[in-house]
């Protein structure tokens, strides 16, 4: 290299050019102290320093004790020349460090600090004594304990060259570089940083986020006239936050007015430049940073703070702190932290070239003899924390845990954009402290790395003074930098760092540290107890603890900050569990479901001892078709990778199936262009979809439309309806193991064995002595059924005995009530005497008027005796805008006349109709109620799929994330004017 930055040229001057004055006699100063009392030992390096200093800096008088070298003007080359002063007036009995000066900037300061190094210099009876043994350090006392510790439930990414976690692991395993010469993808990027026609190399040369100018503005509700208006920064943001959430397993829906904040790091906006230049500067929202957090909760209503931090390289890092803080406090109850930047204007990157910060090679040498400065990197990272106890009492999926952070300042330094070793060390120990971790014990550190022939050294040395103490010589503390991988992404640089080390410590492997060769002679590699990860290193496992690891970074307004992070549950391949066996990514704890029982029944011993569900519902929704049809390809892919897994006999592929059918129902957000998906195994899963990839799906209604229930009368009963889900669904059985209890009560005989023909059972389901209560009872248990996923009629009607059922789920009659005035079409009078008849909660239609009505005891005395008038009850169906009928029956009777006979004058066509169940000669027999429940999710029903798992323990585990569908909205220079633009084109 052959032009250097003015930093690098001041700092590789040599000894030869220091100063006319000779520095001072070694034998004059070290007798001078061998001689002086301990106490007066600081005020004779005063002296020196203050005569060393006067000499490197031309003054004409000494120096006052107590001013900072900065105030007097002292530059690199001056702190280099005195350092080297320092070291010829030891004459090898100390050797000061290459950052000393740096490190403690003032006369006082260094003075003091070069008292505690040098000790009792030259004594010679001290020196022959050999150095007592250290104890082991005593771990601090912790400042947060185990039940306030933070819980990494979730996380998100968009670095260069890797979209999403799964592509940056790859990336760093790969050890691949991001770095290019100009942006890779299509454009056109004419007046942007890193397009690759500049002239300029410096504004051509980067670590560059494929397709920042697209972004899902459709998705997020946003006009596209806004969203050309708005920084990247913010487009960044809003996705990977949807991201982190779903990698969570949280439905980003379900936050609405919770007490969630979100606390992010962003720089100043560079694409504000570029609007500037368009002539566009009338909205300042868009490049706005607070606008930019603040957007995040107002898309998903989130009501804690929403907090941008703006300290430069450790802004992300600092959002992660305060987002702990916060959850620590009880201030927020979830948190959403990290940072994005976006690299876009070419005069920021030439001022950074004109301050020496920017690599003139191109690469990021961090810790390297040829690291010359860094390389920017765009990219955005998000995390969400929860208390820990909380995160394990709810089965989140835990990636790592925080144990412990910290943020402090510089101070008065020998320059505001310079590192400061003490600094570092406090806030590092300050860390430590609060994490309650002995800095031995700590296995690896994810460091800033700037690359810098400063930077480098002054971080070295603070990481090897706090982590070296008590370390073995075989153990030392191993380093590597996200840097060398994508570039410094500067406010999003401190999450890249701690995406990196949780990815790494699941895995059990560190990755390799790029473009180390040759150790940066400016650190004293051989006294200091540090490796750089030069290659793949498998993460040390300790088996009396979980791998341990820290993050370090600091910015050029001064701002340090430090994170203390445990590994949580076993790395990839190092278990032999469920999770580890089905996927790479962690999967939460085994979460019980509960049973949702109407209010009459209760759970019994016998409720939950159900068959397993051999059925499954996946379902897929999308904004957009085409969104749905990617989501689909993603989900091959996903079984893909478990296909191993998934082949086994062993039951572990039905545990994973139902997870990752419970996790997409439960820990997504449901959109109108609906799939559900009915499966047995990965097979059939896999034709479903398969078929739903090539397939157009209809956009669903905006809001859940109306919903009937229509309850069937006589001549749709058959032997052993119903018994499959009362196997299988504890609801159904909970339910009719109550009414059997009634039964046995009123005739001393069992309605189970007539409802399922068993041996012995006095009749049937078709003897007229039990057809009523038996049908009766079954559909009260489906409405029940129904009512655990979450589907409730806004309209009920019945078709002669089904009017009692009806009535039962519309309020009218309490579950046992009903099932005595179904037991007696002789007897009526005598049981309505002593019923308490409530009104309808929703609308009754009268399958013997065809009107809604409000059924009172008289009407229940006619009930039974007049004709049924169906033909009308459809017509009012069709008035009150009903475009759902769900059958509640024994099979399917209703739904095929609603369709037939569904007025033609109507303003919709005819509804959506779903049978709970299908005759015994139908190949639905075993059930079906999964399919109507599929039915009722693709018509825009809001389901609640978690209901279709009652009584089961499931897993949350890692799912394919939401397919943006992107599209250009950007700034262009107009070619034939120079002048900017605002364009927006289609997605390519």
């Amino acid at each position: 290299v052959t032009d250097r930055p003015p930093l690098l040229e001041d700092l590789l001057s040599t000894a030869a050019d220091d100063a006319d004055d000779p520095p001072a006699s070694p034998d004059d100063l070290l007798s001078g102290l061998r001689a002086a009392p301990a106490a007066e030992r600081e005020q004779l390096l005063v002296a020196f320093l203050q005569r060393e200093l006067q000499a490197v800096m031309r003054l004409p008088t000494l120096p006052v004790p107590s001013v900072d070298f900065s105030e007097l003007g002292m530059d690199s080359l001056m702190a280099v020349e005195l350092r080297n002063r320092l070291n010829r007036a030891f004459d090898g009995e100390y050797v000061a460090s290459n950052t000393v000066v740096f490190d403690y900037p003032s006369i006082v300061g260094l003075a003091r600090h070069l008292a505690g190094e040098l000790g009792e210099v030259g004594d010679a009876d001290e020196a022959a004594l050999p150095a007592p043994e250290q104890p082991a350090p005593a771990r601090p006392p912790r400042v947060q304990d185990d039940e306030d510790a933070i819980a990494i439930v979730g996380m998100a990414c968009r670095f260069p060259g890797a979209e999403g976690l799964a592509a940056f692991w790859r990336q760093l395993e790969a050890g691949e570089n991001a770095v290019t010469d100009g942006r890779q993808d299509s454009g056109p990027w004419h007046g942007v940083a890193g397009d690759p026609t500049a002239e300029d190399a410096i504004c051509r040369r980067g670590a560059f986020v494929e397709g920042i100018d697209r972004f899902d503005s459709r998705f997020f509700r946003i006009a596209p006239i806004e969203a050309r208006t708005m920084d990247p920064q913010q487009r960044l943001l809003l996705e990977t936050s949807w991201q982190a959430l779903e990698d969570a397993g949280i439905d980003p829906e379900q936050l609405k007015g919770s007490r969630t904040g979100v606390y992010a790091g962003i720089g100043g906006s560079e694409y504000r430049r570029l609007i500037e230049m368009s002539g566009r500067d009338d909205n300042s929202f868009g490049s706005n940073p607070g606008v930019a957090v603040g957007r995040i909760a107002f898309t998903l209503g989130l009501e804690g703070p929403a907090v941008p931090l703006a300290m430069a390289c450790a802004s992300s890092l600092v959002a992660v702190h305060q987002a702990a803080v916060g959850l620590e406090r009880g201030e927020v109850d979830l948190a959403l932290a990290g940072g994005v930047n976006a690299v876009l204007a070419p005069a920021v990157m030439k001022f950074l070239r004109e301050a020496g910060m920017l690599s003139a090679s191109g690469q990021c040498w961090a810790f390297d003899a040829a690291a010359d400065g860094y390389v920017r990197g765009e990219g955005c990272g998000m995390v969400i924390l929860k208390r820990l106890s909380e995160a394990e009492a709810d089965g989140d999926r835990i990636w790592g845990v925080i144990r412990g952070s910290a943020v402090n300042q510089n101070g008065a330094s020998l320059g505001l954009t310079l590192p400061n070793g003490p600094a570092q060390e406090r806030v590092m120990e300050e860390a430590l402290a609060r994490a309650g971790v002995v800095p031995a014990e700590v296995d690896y550190m994810e460091a800033h790395g700037p690359g810098t022939i400063v930077g480098d050294p002054i971080e070295v040395q603070a990481l090897a003074t706090v982590y070296g103490r008590g370390r073995a010589a075989e153990r030392p503390l191993l380093i590597g930098s996200v840097k060398t991988n994508i570039g410094h992404s500067e406010s999003a640089g401190g999450i890249a760092g701690l995406i990196k080390t949780v990815l790494a410590m699941k895995q059990g492997v560190i990755p390799k540290h790029l473009h180390f060769r040759n150790p940066n002679p400016e650190i004293a590699w051989e006294r200091l107890s540090v490796q750089v990860t030069a290659e793949a290193t498998p993460w040390p496992l300790r088996p009396d603890r979980p791998p341990l690891a820290g993050v370090n970074v600091f910015g050029i307004s001064g701002a340090n900050a430090h994170v203390v992070v445990e590994g949580y549950g076993a790395p990839n391949g190092a278990a032999t569990g469920l999770a580890e066996q089905s996927q790479s990514w962690p999967a939460g704890a085994p979460q019980p479901v509960d049973v949702a029982l109407p209010a009459a029944v209760t759970a019994t011993p016998e409720t939950e001892a159900c068959a397993a569900r051999t059925t499954r519902l996946l379902p897929l929704s999308g904004k957009t078709d085409q969104a749905l049809r990617e989501l689909a390809g993603r989900y091959l892919a996903w079984l893909d990778a478990r296909a191993e897994v998934l082949s086994g006999a062993d039951g572990v592929a039905d545990a994973v199936l139902a997870d990752m059918a419970w996790t997409a129902g439960a820990g997504r957000s449901h959109f109108t262009h609906r799939a559900g998906l009915v499966f047995h195994d990965a097979g059939s899963l896999r034709n479903r979809l398969t078929a739903l990839a090539a397939a157009e799906v209809e956009r669903g209604p905006p809001a859940p439309p109306p919903v009937a229930f229509a309850y069937t009368g006589h001549g749709s009963q058959w032997v052993g309806m119903g018994e499959a889900l009362y196997q299988s669904e504890p609801v159904v059985r909970a339910v009719l193991d109550r009414c059997d209890e009634v039964a046995r009560e009123q005739r001393g005989v069992s309605l189970l064995d007539v409802l399922f023909g068993r041996a012995g059972a006095a009749g049937g389901p078709d003897d007229p002595a039990w057809t009523q209560p038996a049908i009766y009872a079954l559909e009260c248990a489906l409405t029940a059924l129904w009512a655990s996923v979450g589907v409730e009629p806004s309209v009920v009607v019945g078709h002669g005995l089904g009017e009692i059922a009806a009535a039962q789920a519309a309020g009218v009659f309490m579950l046992e009530e009903g099932l005595r005035l179904a037991a007696a079409p002789d007897d009526a009078d005598a049981v309505l005497a002593s019923v308490e008849i409530a009104p309808p909660s929703g609308t009754f239609v009268s399958s013997r008027t065809g009107q809604a009505v409000e059924p009172d005891r008289s009407y229940w005395l006619r009930q039974a005796r007049e004709p049924v008038a169906f033909r009308h009850c459809i017509e009012t169906l069709a008035e009150l805008g009903v475009r759902v009928v769900v059958e509640i029956g024994p099979q399917a009777v209703l739904g095929p006349m609603v369709v037939r006979r569904w007025p033609p004058s109507a303003t919709e066509g005819a509804p959506v109709t779903l049978a709970s169940l299908h005759g015994p000669s139908d190949d639905q027999a075993d059930g079906g109620f999964v399919a109507a429940v599929a039915g009722a999710y693709e018509a825009g029903l809001t389901v609640s799929v978690a209901g279709l798992f009652a009584g089961e323990q499931r897993r949350r585990v890692a799912l394919p994330g939401y397919p943006f569908q992107r599209r250009r909205h950007w700034i262009e220079p107009p070619k034939s004017q120079g002048g900017y633009s605002l364009a927006t084109e289609s997605k390519h």
